[in-house]
């Protein structure tokens, strides 16, 4: 069984302490845009298809300049790693050659299908800050980036906590007087519950599961249930090839067959005829040659009827 793959990421003008340099809004919007050097991993880049919104690059041109706009409570700039740019990968867990296999045409109408249902969940999820959502099929699982930008609100505050429900849950709990543990158990708690509404939302009507076998914290029958269903599923998968494998034989077997049994027939008719042709000339030959003869009959008998010169008395 495949597992969905959701993950959120908040990026800002420049990449935090210990974050690589790519881990900023200029470095994510070049590797979305696939922008020359800005896509190392991937072999072959190839442009984006834009799905909805604007280009990647004119997010982070947005996003810069809704930087230069925030303040924080104090009404002071925001901290140049401060975080503005919420960016969200959501990947198809079917690898694409399978997803654009020509012999499996269900394949692309399911990918399709679960394409616009994610598209339709980021919609939902940011509202109005979504500015983007953009597909890469140049990897080996294709997938979707969507970039969301919060508003400014009251003292041109960022409003993050409206499409970052980690930050909402956050600071909730933080206005509440909360510590550092619980404030992080409510941030992760607010996430896994994004993980399960995207999963209700989406996943789970392409049969997608939620985890993956080794994350899952199951019961023993319950993870002996999901093994037997993900065996079956495999099973399931190999006698479907080798039915498919063997009915591309059958098909083949019959068709050189057939191909056999029409060329054969026709060198027998290729023999008839040239038979009967030669039996034609033969016959024609014949004719020629009786008729040769008949012409020498013919100018003999005319000699020997012929007068003799002079007259008699």
């Amino acid at each position: 069984m495949s597992t969905q793959f959701l993950h959120i990421s908040l990026y800002g003008p420049q990449p935090r302490k210990g974050e690589p340099a790519w881990a900023s809004i200029g470095g994510i919007v070049q590797e979305g845009a696939r922008a020359p050097g800005a896509a190392r991993h991937v072999p072959y880049p190839a442009a984006p298809t834009i799905l909805y919104g604007v280009t990647p690059i004119e997010v982070g041109r947005i996003a810069l300049e809704r930087a230069g706009q925030a303040r924080d409570t104090r009404g002071r700039r925001l901290r140049c790693d401060g975080a503005v740019l919420v960016a969200t990968v959501l990947s198809y867990p079917v690898r694409r050659d399978l997803v654009e296999d020509r012999d499996a045409p269900d394949a692309s109408d399911l990918y399709s299908a679960w394409r616009a249902e994610a598209v339709a969940w980021c919609q939902s999820q940011f509202g109005d800050a979504l500015l983007s959502v953009v597909e890469h099929a140049d990897e080996d699982y294709p997938h979707l980036h969507a970039y969301a930008v919060p508003a400014l609100g009251l003292g041109d505050r960022l409003q993050l906590e409206a499409i970052h429900p980690g930050r909402a849950a956050l600071k909730k709990v933080e206005d509440a007087g909360a510590d550092k543990k619980t404030q992080r158990a409510a941030y992760l708690g607010a996430m896994r519950a994004t993980q399960d509404d995207y999963h209700t939302t989406v996943g789970a009507k392409f049969g997608h599961a939620r985890v993956g076998p080794k994350r899952a914290r199951l019961a023993r029958t319950e993870h002996l249930v999901l093994r037997d269903a993900q065996q079956g599923q495999a099973r399931l998968e190999q006698e479907y090839e080798a039915a498919q494998a063997h009915l591309y034989h059958t098909m083949a077997t019959e068709l050189t067959q057939r191909f056999a049994t029409e060329l054969a027939e026709a060198r027998q008719q290729t023999q008839a005829i040239a038979q009967a042709h030669d039996e034609d000339q033969r016959r024609i030959a014949a004719l020629l040659a009786e008729c040769a003869r008949l012409r020498d009959v013919v100018q003999s008998l005319e000699h020997d009827i012929e007068p003799s010169g002079g007259y008699s008395r």
